[in-house]
């Protein structure tokens, strides 16, 4: 392979010497026999690196030379020893050949085991496109004094003899010339080598006068095939092919390709980068991800390309190929099986060009590689895997400089580690055809494709169908996987899209296109809000979009779905519902309820309830029977007993959920005293007709009033509950107390969305022990290890008795998720610098980001995981790329940028 410039070199040692024999080793006879130390050193010979040798290996002595002990001299030249001597003569050839390869740039190197005792390699020219090839046969063992020729396939190759440069072989000086030698006797004055050995060698001579090749040789089309007829144990052959002329244009081609893009400079490059300039966002998600359901769901009959011996690669588009060739190339893995591939015929180079020709804005690019490809197709075959490594990788690598092109300035003009989360937000963001946003309405300016683009929470488990577009993960991942990277538009319509299915003042768990959305989820409605408020705050004329008209599909709870502009109202309308009906209270049965929409959840699990404590202003809602927040696994275990049982009800009033809610009110109030909305206040009807009235200000500071009393877990706190002093409870008021006391990754969330509800010392305190028992390599703890019920480990495919962890019930009690380390991240910069150690802070995190940069660039996913099991170890039930990790860790270097914190 050659190297790719933009492609990190791996760990290595340096190359010093390869030797046939060192001076601290046996000699080779020893070990194996004397027919081996010729076609040992002329592999030896045909390395791309220095090489060297021991005296007394040419002279075949058969015995280690001890550099103490040893007291006799070597032999003189021209008395005991001469160019006759042992395999002195070949060595001197092979020597030549070795330095003539060096010289005239044959740096390319194939290693072909054509048979247990037989190794071929070529050393390839890429300017000269000349290729030798030296084929030679190992002795490790005597073979029999009467063998013959070892019958071993043809040496096949695609181009014309030149010339065979040498071939040779050793034997002994009888009339059985593979005979094993008699007992050896050592000169007692001079180092001596075995005497009985004869060496024949013969050195640039025609085909016809060979005798290891038969000599006619067999020609089909671009092959060239030479039999052997008299390959001995112990004999080498090299020879020099070339290219057929026909041939040369297109290898010449390549080679001018090659270096243009590797140079970034040239016409070929700038016809390249012509092209790939005119391709947006989706057209580069196409030209580079895809995944295998993706790619099945655009529905032509595309799927991900299944290497054999190896499997499907996990992206259809480029990073597929990439993804592996970074493995393959810095090794020169040239037995890897997608080089295999590549040799064997030209599927791979087809489907690479071929499926970009399905959509309209990458046919172009289709074309130029296809034509590519063509000439790639007429080179011969062993050539294959490298030039297609050189020519993607530099298509990549201009795919990839146009993608931070069209992103924001800290993304564009940014360090590597950004740029790379911002390339993996690119996975997740992509046209479905059964994943798409319910139609919008025809108010909306410019009106959005037929088919718009959605965020999948992961891949590849949430690829495609009603399971891609979740309520909560959507809205998590949307300021890091959109807003950062540039993408308003796109992002308005989700915004809206998931706005025109609010029920029962909530916005959809799984959204399904809108015609079967879930309500059965209590915190996507806040962290949709949240991102109005970001939206607002962060696009271009954001705070337009709480003007912009969303057709509800039900305008009442109780309605049946309405169509697209039947029912139009300001965003900032919907926004003012679904504060109002938390305000008001609610209590509402899913539709549906039963098997059809959860076949694992009881009767009770289907009636939900939300509402505000008129005391304290928090939101609450859930019961025992259900799960409405992130931390939402199900129990599904009837053999354990667990089916029906929420592992994490967390009902009551959760952390995140208030900080959230502190959030949008102060944004709210914001707008409302600048005069950007009408709206001021929110009221609630009780039972006997009284009105009660809170402005926004009002909510909030109570809110604000209320949080440290009823959230933080001080050192004078009392009871078995308090499992940990100085930290904020998980919940408030949940039906199960003890619950409101579990340390888990929640409350740093509310921290970084409303930093305002924290005394910082406290704060730093509470983080202090979430980075002392909760802390990961690469996410955060979902409960505190000393708790009773945590479990580090998920697995959902368990089936055991034992019901904490059977079908994954831990999914939440212990495993360590990547989304909660950004906020917790976050957080710790933001107290930090209220409790003045934010220097220190800078460098801590920049150290415990160092995982999740390695992560990126060595998961064949390219992106970060849902979650790893204990200290960061693999899971196998997790999405391998995550939008909400990759989402969150990309804002940690936002703030680390917005506060001069960068590398």
């Amino acid at each position: 392979f050659s190297v790719t410039p933009k492609r990190d070199l791996p760990p290595a040692v340096a190359h010093a010497l390869f030797m046939d024999q060192t001076h601290d080793n046996p000699s080779p006879v020893e070990k194996r026999s004397v027919y081996d130390l010729l076609p040992s050193a002329a592999l030896v010979s045909m390395a791309c690196c220095a090489t060297g040798s021991n005296r007394g290996y040419d002279e075949l002595v058969p015995h280690h030379i001890h550099v103490v002990d040893e007291e006799r001299q070597y032999q003189e030249w021209g008395k005991g020893v001469d160019s006759n001597s042992g395999i002195i003569a070949a060595k001197r050839a092979l020597n030549l050949l070795h330095g003539q390869l060096a010289e005239e740039g044959f740096n390319q190197v194939y290693v072909d085991q054509m048979d247990p005792n037989i190794v071929a390699v070529t050393r390839h020219s890429p300017t000269t496109h000349e290729s030798v090839i030296l084929v030679a046969h190992s002795a490790f063992g005597y073979p029999h004094p009467n063998t013959g020729p070892t019958g071993v396939r043809s040496l096949r190759f695609e181009g014309t003899l030149n010339e065979i440069i040498l071939e040779a072989d050793i034997s002994m000086k009888s009339d059985k010339p593979y005979d094993r030698p008699g007992p050896f006797k050592k000169d007692p004055n001079y180092i001596n080598g075995f005497s009985q050995f004869q060496l024949s060698l013969r050195e640039h001579i025609p085909l016809n006068k060979s005798k290891i090749f038969h000599a006619t040789p067999h020609v089909d089309g671009s092959v060239t095939q030479l039999d052997f007829e008299n390959l001995y144990p112990g004999s080498v052959v090299a020879v020099r092919v070339s290219l057929h002329n026909p041939t040369k244009p297109h290898a010449e081609y390549l080679q001018r390709l090659v270096n243009s893009l590797q140079s970034e400079s040239g016409a070929v490059y700038d016809e390249l980068r012509e092209i790939i300039s005119k391709l947006d966002l989706v057209d580069l998600n196409r030209s580079l991800f895809t995944c295998d359901e993706e790619e099945r769901d655009h529905g032509y009959g595309g799927a991900a390309y299944d290497i054999p011996n190896y499997g499907r690669i996990v992206y259809c588009g480029l990073q597929g190929f990439i993804s592996i060739l970074t493995e393959i190339s810095p090794r020169n893995d040239l037995g890897h099986p997608l080089c295999n591939n590549l040799r064997d015929g030209n599927w791979m180079l087809d489907y690479a060009a071929d499926r970009l020709n399905h959509r309209e804005g990458t046919q172009v690019l289709s074309k130029w590689l296809k034509t590519t490809f063509d000439s790639l197709k007429n080179i011969p075959r062993y050539l294959i895997p490298c030039y297609f490594d050189a020519i993607l990788s530099g298509v990549y690598e201009a795919l990839v400089a146009h993608t931070y092109q069209l992103m924001p300035e800290f993304i564009r003009d940014g360090h590597n580690f950004p740029q790379t989360l911002a390339l993996a937000t690119l996975q997740f963001l992509s046209a479905c055809k059964s994943a798409n946003l319910p139609p919008l309405s025809p108010a909306v300016k410019p009106q959005p494709p037929e088919i718009c683009v959605t965020l999948s929470a992961g891949l590849p488990h949430f690829s495609t169908g009603y399971m891609r577009c979740w309520g909560r993960d959507t809205f998590i991942a949307i300021r890091g996987v959109m807003y950062l990277t540039g993408r308003f538009q796109e992002a308005r319509y989700i915004i809206l899209g998931f706005g025109q299915c609010l029920r029962h003042g909530l916005i959809p768990n799984l959204l399904d296109n809108g015609t079967k959305p879930r309500f059965n989820c209590r915190d996507a409605i806040w962290w949709w809000l949240n991102s109005i408020k970001q939206y607002v705050q962060e696009a271009p004329q954001g705070k337009d979009i709480l003007k912009d008209m969303v057709s509800r599909i039900f305008p009442y709870d109780d309605s049946e779905p309405h169509g697209r502009g039947k029912f139009d109202q300001k965003l900032i309308d919907v926004m003012q519902e679904a504060l109002q009906v938390h305000f008001q209270g609610l209590q509402y049965r899913e539709r549906n309820a039963g098997y059809e929409i959860d076949a694992h959840m009881t009767d009770q699990g289907f009636n939900n309830n939300i509402g505000v404590h008129p005391e304290t202003g928090f939101v609450f809602g859930g019961n025992i029977a259900n799960c409405g927040t992130w931390m939402d696994k199900m129990g599904s275990s009837e053999k354990a007993g667990n089916r029906g049982r929420p592992a994490t009800p967390r009902d009551g009033s959760a952390v995140e959920l208030v900080g959230l809610q502190m959030s949008v009110l102060r944004f709210l109030q914001s707008l409302s005293e600048q005069g950007i909305i009408e709206y001021k206040s929110v009221e609630r009807k009780g039972p006997n007709g009284e009105t009660t009235t809170w402005t926004y200000k009002q909510w909030a500071d109570r809110i604000q009033n209320s949080f440290e009393k009823y959230f933080f877990v001080n050192e004078s706190e009392t009871g078995m509950q308090a499992n940990k002093k100085s930290i904020y409870k998980d919940s408030y008021g949940a039906s199960q107390g003890w619950t409101d006391f579990q340390l888990r990754c929640n409350f740093p969330i509310a921290m970084v969305v409303a930093p305002e509800l924290f005394n910082p010392q406290n704060a730093w305190a509470a983080l202090e022990q979430a980075r002392k028992h909760l802390l990961g390599p690469l996410g955060m703890k979902t409960l505190d290890p000393d708790d009773w019920n945590y479990r580090a480990n998920y697995d959902n495919s368990n089936d055991a008795d034992d019901c904490t962890v059977a079908h994954g019930f831990n999914y939440h009690q212990g495993p360590e998720w990547v989304w909660p380390i950004g906020f917790y991240l976050r957080a710790r910069l933001i107290f930090a610098k209220k409790c003045g150690y934010l220097d220190a802070t800078i460098a801590e995190t920049w150290s415990i980001l160092r995982a999740h940069l390695k992560e990126l660039n060595t998961s064949h996913w390219r992106g970060l995981p849902e979650l790893t099991n204990d200290n960061g170890s693999y899971c196998h039930g997790s999405c391998r790329t995550q939008a909400w990790s990759v989402a969150t860790v990309l804002e940690v270097l936002h703030d680390l940028h917005a506060i001069g914190g960068d590398v």
